[in-house]
This record gives structure tokens, sequence and C-alpha cells, in this order.
């Protein structure tokens, strides 16, 4: 796994309200997704899809698809530098209104190469 202590890294956050497919993260510049991490407030598991929308094809792919997150408790998912392009976005869908929060960080990477 890289190192990105020596970047520009943020976290994002976001409480899924609905169960509906959610945009958490619109891309903007040169970023790199480092991870998403879920948190499920409920004493039920809560399945989860994380999609990428590429502008670029005006398609949504999936990243993880319902994957359970435990009864009050949390997963990580490493994403390991995925780099959307200025545009695409990152999306949620949990199975549960109000179940899950979510924290996305990133690094932005300036002068990243296309």
């Amino acid at each position: 796994m890289a190192n990105f202590s020596r970047e520009n890294c943020r976290a994002i956050g976001a409480h899924i309200t609905t169960t509906a497919n959610t945009t958490i993260y619109s891309a903007t510049g040169y970023p790199h997704i480092i991870d998403i991490r879920c948190a499920n407030l409920t004493s039920n598991d809560v399945p989860v899809t994380i999609s990428w929308y590429s502008s670029q094809d005006a398609d949504q792919y999936h990243l993880i698809y319902q994957h359970p997150i435990p009864a009050n408790g949390a997963v990580t998912f490493p994403l390991e530098g995925f780099a959307p392009m200025t545009g695409d976005e990152i999306r949620i869908q949990a199975g549960s209104a109000n179940a899950i929060d979510v924290i996305l960080t990133l690094a932005e990477v300036p002068g990243r190469m296309i």
C-alpha cells in the first residue's frame, strides 16, 4: 500500500439518509482515493454498494457490490489510490436509510498526468 502521509490528504464525511444512490464526492483536480470507511449506526446488518460514475463514459461501475456492514460496526474499503477524472463521482447506496455514515479519504496530487 502506498504511503500518502506526505501528500495533501483530506477526509470527506457523509450521512446516507436514503436508500437511493447518493453522490458523496465529485472529482476535481487530481484526486487519488485512498479508502472509504462505512460505519453502521443500527443494530442490523446493512448492505452497501459503492460505485464510480465515469463522466467520460456516462456510466456507473460498481467498486463494491452489496457488501454487508455489520450491526454497530464498520468496514474500510481500501481503494489504493483509485484516480477518478474531473467530473467523475463516487456514489453510495445503502440498504437502509439513516443507517450508514461514510468517510472518504483522498489525496490531491498536483500535476497528475492523464
